[in-house]
């Protein structure tokens, strides 16, 4: 009798058979048996099929048994059932290495990019574990770290191409994870490095399953439990980065092997490893031959990695929801009172913003590349002058309404680290102008505001939808929140590899320049921005309710499902202008609340009003890096910001 697994694997086996012949039977000529790929050929449909096919089947075999064996090596060596390539970070910093070597020494590349790509994941790796370190690996720190580092990366990447497009737009396809191949000299690298780090883990097959007990118990058996999660966690960076730079970020398929793998119910370590090498070629190979025949009957051509990661986001939730323990939550305690607010802090704060503004419009430099001072004198300075202001303006509207949302959005949830830019809020206003772009082709300043606002509506409805039954844990509606941004940035880099010039115009507004917008509409901004912050105000008694726990503040007499939705309607208002303004990601809705409670705020509306105008400088402060640090050349103020906001989030990870 077959067992469940067996059957599995006969089923998906079939599957690849059925799909390779199919696939095969189109592309070779009319009347053309298959067993004459195996032979040498003058015909050029045969070449084509014989150096282009089957070495991108090949290829899709050996980076989907690859990567799921690394994350089945992962998961065993750090005792977390959602380690894997994607979900540490690994993957992205080899990529991120990559593309700079890439980009800025090119030469390079023809030494070993296999070892430039190891470079990247093991930094990756090493940052996001010592992120979590303190916390002895808890599983959500960890993936936790490796997601928003995902994102830190992405930002950085995505900085690169905006400066170097040209450089960048071969490497576009290549970084959705692209197993287009040319010949059969990636697919033998593969498998010789594969090869080799096969052995050796086989070769610590026992020691390593004895890895699933304690440390405590592995060292009595006598187990050197340091040296060998050392080298599995070496041995599965090497494998990924291998992968990585052979053919591109391949998401997900790592994870969901692992997973399936243990589903089945397949309990030894050994047969784990042989299972999950067998089940992430099939999948990978499965994946990538559907959407070969898509492109060929529909003309639709998608990047394979990205395709795999957009699949495997729905798995990461499912996942996080099922297996992660309540160990490791994310906690108010370092939200304790530290200060107390003084007087003098508010007139501090009006100066630091002042200078700002002094810095921006009349601090920069000149043709010459040295420092000048604007002083109103003549016309040409004037001129100057009016192409600052609106720029300056735009500044301070973001900052106030993302500072606004943050405040907002963290006593709602009583979640210190939540913010409109980790609770997918603003990645949802990016989904939404996505859609209008590839989808309707509208370009009407209009549509672009009610398609972001609709996009960040329905990424909190997700969220909150997701989140209900678990009562919005704290951390549960942080991994969800991220997961989404995770979703947008695979939509974002499946749209970038098509090659449509319409990716141009996403990439520019994704970055986050504060020159996007018409000048005429600075003021008018301004207003609604100042007229927004008032209404927030109106919420100020909610907001100290809220801080209170739902059942005291509804003995208070405060209606929870109505303030929730309420509170977070405007909040996606909020996000979606700001977003609007200054692109999907700056973290400046995490900074500010930070800020402000470290300066000893508690009261809801002290803490709206001095968040807005906290917002507004480091926002101005951004802008003014961005335009002047690479002059003649500019960073966008929201990548300024993403960098430095990003930066405290990180830090903020080693006190939860």
């Amino acid at each position: 009798m077959v067992n469940r697994p067996s059957l599995f694997f006969i089923l998906l086996g079939g599957l690849f058979c059925a799909l390779s012949i199919g696939l095969l039977t189109v592309q070779l000529p009319e009347n053309t048996s298959i067993l004459r790929l195996i032979h040498p050929s003058d015909n050029l449909d045969l070449l084509l099929v014989q150096s282009y096919t089957l070495p991108r089947i090949a290829i899709a075999l050996l980076a989907g048994g690859t990567l799921a064996f690394a994350s089945l090596l992962l998961q065993q060596v750090m005792g977390n059932p959602l380690a894997s390539d994607s979900t540490l970070g690994i993957s992205s910093g080899a990529q991120f290495s990559l593309f700079t070597v890439a980009i800025f020494a090119p030469q390079f590349l023809q030494y070993s990019t296999g070892l430039i790509a190891l470079v990247g994941a093991i930094f990756s790796l090493l940052f996001v574990l010592v992120l979590a370190m303190h916390k002895t690996l808890s599983p959500l720190l960890l993936i936790l770290a490796g997601l928003v580092v995902n994102l830190y990366f992405g930002a950085c990447t995505a900085m690169m191409m905006l400066f170097y497009p040209e450089e960048a737009r071969g490497l576009a396809q290549w970084g959705a994870g692209s197993l287009v191949q040319e010949s059969w000299h990636d697919s033998q690298q593969l498998a010789l490095q594969s090869a080799v780090c096969f052995s050796l883990i086989f070769l610590l097959r026992r020691p390593l399953s004895i890895l699933s007990l304690n440390d405590s118990n592995a060292k009595s058996l006598g187990v050197p439990v340091g040296k060998l999660r050392f080298i599995g966690i070496i041995i599965s960076a090497y494998l990924i980065a291998s992968v990585v730079s052979a053919v591109g970020m391949i998401g997900f398929i790592g994870l969901s092997a692992a997973t399936l793998v243990r589903q089945l119910g397949i309990r030894t370590f050994t047969w784990q490893l042989s299972a999950s090498i067998v089940l992430g070629a099939l999948l990978l190979a499965i994946t990538d031959l559907i959407l070969q025949l898509v492109n060929v009957y529909y003309q639709i051509s998608l990047p394979t990695g990205a395709a795999t990661a957009l699949l495997g986001t729905p798995l990461l939730l499912w996942l996080m929801f099922r297996t992660l323990p309540h160990s490791g939550r994310l906690t108010t305690t370092h939200f304790q009172k530290i200060r107390q607010y003084r007087p003098h802090f508010t007139w501090l704060i009006i100066a630091f913003f002042v200078v700002s503004v002094i810095l921006g419009l009349g601090l920069g430099k000149n043709a010459q590349n040295s420092w000048q001072m604007l002083i109103p004198e003549h016309t040409f300075q004037l001129d100057i002058l009016a192409l600052r202001y609106p720029r300056m303006l735009i500044a301070i509207c973001a900052g106030i309404l993302l500072s606004v949302a943050g405040v907002l959005l963290q006593r709602l949830t009583l979640n210190p680290m939540a913010s409109p830019e980790l609770l997918g809020v603003s990645s949802g206003a990016g989904m939404g102008i996505l859609v209008l772009l590839f989808v309707f082709s509208a370009q009407d300043t209009l549509w672009f505001w009610l398609a972001g606002i609709s996009g960040a509506l329905l990424a909190l409805f997700i969220l909150a939808s997701i989140n209900q039954r678990s009562g919005m844990l704290p951390e549960k509606v942080l991994l969800t929140g991220i997961s989404l941004s995770a979703l947008f940035d695979t939509l974002q880099r499946i749209v970038i590899a098509s090659g449509d010039p319409r990716a141009n115009q996403l990439i520019s507004w994704t970055s986050g320049s504060t020159q996007s917008l018409a000048p005429t509409l600075a003021i008018p901004f301004t207003l609604l921005a100042l007229i927004l912050l008032v209404v927030s105000l109106l919420f100020s008694r909610w907001l100290d309710l809220l801080r209170l726990q739902s059942p005291m503040a509804q003995a208070l007499g405060l209606n929870i499902l109505q303030t929730r939705w309420i509170l977070i309607i405007f909040s996606a208002i909020l996000t979606a202008l700001a977003t609007l303004m200054v692109g999907p990601l700056s973290f400046i809705g995490l900074l500010v609340p930070h800020l402000t409670h470290f300066l000893g705020v508690y009261k809801a509306r002290q803490q709206l009003l001095i968040s807005a105008l906290l917002g507004s400088t480091i926002m101005l402060i951004a802008d003014w890096i961005g335009r002047q640090i690479l002059f003649p050349y500019e960073i966008p103020a929201g990548l300024v910001a993403t960098l430095v906001g990003g930066s405290y989030f990180l830090l903020m990870m080693r006190k939860v």
